[in-house]
């Protein structure tokens, strides 16, 4: 059981920096968060953030046009986000398949899923993975790849006024193909509309596209739990070992109690380890996969994952303080740390633990060049680095919080 604050309870002296200032997380909706995440979709397919966000948001308002239901629409926004989700991850069954496997991680029902699959199929037949056609394919996948088409279009022009004049001048012939003419019309009139245009170009685009979800349900703290654990699936999936985003939120939420920390703060830094390497899915495959030594090249594209997954996440609800100590976590007590070299007296409490729930479970899992670590060679490891690498006060709370996990039953071994 947990033993109160223990031995290693912790304190600073007034003024010291290392303190959490007051972080409590905010309940979201599903949708709400879910509209920032899908940023992390976009690197993985080389897009810039925002591009999951304007398919979504065009792809409702043609349905609007279209005179879909709000529950219609809803759905949409979500297919809209997640459509290119599956790039993100190794899955079986695909592109499509693995988008619909990622809609699932975030508790998403058949229709989405399906819907998703469709994403890529053409009006005229000439689609995949089935080769559908006409009104074969659901109308949330015609709807979704005309959106695509558009904003993909707008993506690669030299900016959005000219993409808005092109695409204003396309004909019904160049979308009918892919979308059928009813869609195709509707998505002419939509591009057409100056509001939808200032929108899609919006710095707050996820806001915009939360709240044309707005039906969805009421915020919760749950719902911001279950999309941080998904995602951190997504990213397992993607970049490493089944089950290590939960192993190390569940030993830094450990850490950060056998620490003494409040409860607010030690449920934000297991958030903050779900969501510890999102900005991994913009490193290229190769790099990631690299079973010998990185190249100096190769090791400073991945020391910018830090800075990434910050920016992904520090304009999410609630998460902003989180998203800094992510930027923050591969930094060190010594300043010999990434991405800013950060000194030890300007290093808050929660990247420290970060670092150290991390690198354990790091340790812990087998790799291309070397066996996995048994927890006592893990121990010597982490112990060698304090006052370098680690925080020793963090170090010195690491058991405490092994054992805790192994009373409540929630740690669990590597491999």
């Amino acid at each position: 059981m947990r033993q109160g604050l223990g031995s290693t309870a912790f304190s600073t002296p007034p003024g010291d920096p290392v303190v959490a200032r007051g972080t409590l997380l905010r309940p979201v909706r599903r949708v709400e968060i879910l509209a920032h995440f899908s940023g992390a979709f976009d690197i993985a397919e080389q897009q810039q953030p925002g591009h999951a966000a304007r398919v979504a948001y065009l792809a409702h308002e043609v349905a609007r046009r279209l005179g879909f239901g709000a529950e219609e629409r809803r759905r949409l926004l979500v297919v809209g986000l997640l459509h290119d989700a599956g790039v993100a991850v190794r899955h079986g069954g695909g592109h499509a398949g693995a988008g619909a496997w990622v809609a699932e991680r975030f508790g998403y029902d058949t229709p989405v899923t399906e819907a998703i699959a469709a994403t890529h199929e053409r009006w005229d037949g000439r689609g995949r993975p089935l080769g559908l056609s006409g009104p074969e394919i659901p109308v949330e996948g015609l709807l979704v790849a005309a959106a695509h088409w558009a904003c993909e279009f707008a993506d690669r022009a030299m900016s959005p006024l000219r993409a808005r004049a092109q695409l204003q001048n396309s004909s019904l012939a160049d979308i009918e193909p892919l979308a059928g003419p009813e869609v195709g019309a509707a998505l002419q009139a939509a591009l057409h509309e100056d509001e939808t245009w200032l929108a899609m170009w919006d710095d707050d685009l996820p806001r915009l596209v939360a709240h044309a979800s707005i039906g969805e349900g009421r915020p919760s703290l749950r719902r911001l739990e279950e999309a941080a654990r998904a995602m951190g699936e997504v990213v397992d999936s993607a970049v490493r070992e089944t089950g290590r985003a939960a192993r190390v939120s569940s030993l830094a939420r450990q850490i950060a109690f056998a620490l003494g920390l409040p409860e607010a703060h030690c449920e934000a830094i297991g958030i903050a380890g779900h969501l510890l390497d999102i900005g991994q899915l913009g490193v290229p495959r190769h790099i990631t996969d690299k079973p010998s030594i990185l190249t100096v090249d190769e090791m400073e594209l991945m020391r910018c994952h830090p800075s990434v997954s910050a920016r992904l996440l520090e304009r999410a609800p609630g998460l902003s303080e989180v998203a800094e100590w992510i930027r923050a976590h591969h930094e060190r007590p010594d300043g010999r740390g990434y991405p800013g070299m950060v000194g030890s007296e300007e290093l808050p409490i929660a990247p420290r633990i970060l670092a150290v729930a991390d690198a354990y479970w790091a340790l812990r899992a087998e790799r291309p060049y070397r066996p996995a670590f048994a927890e006592d060679e893990a121990m010597v490891m982490i112990e060698l680095g304090v006052g370098s690498q680690f925080d020793a006060r963090v170090v010195e709370a690491l058991p405490e919080a092994l054992e805790n996990e192994r009373d409540a039953g929630d740690g669990s071994e590597a491999g």
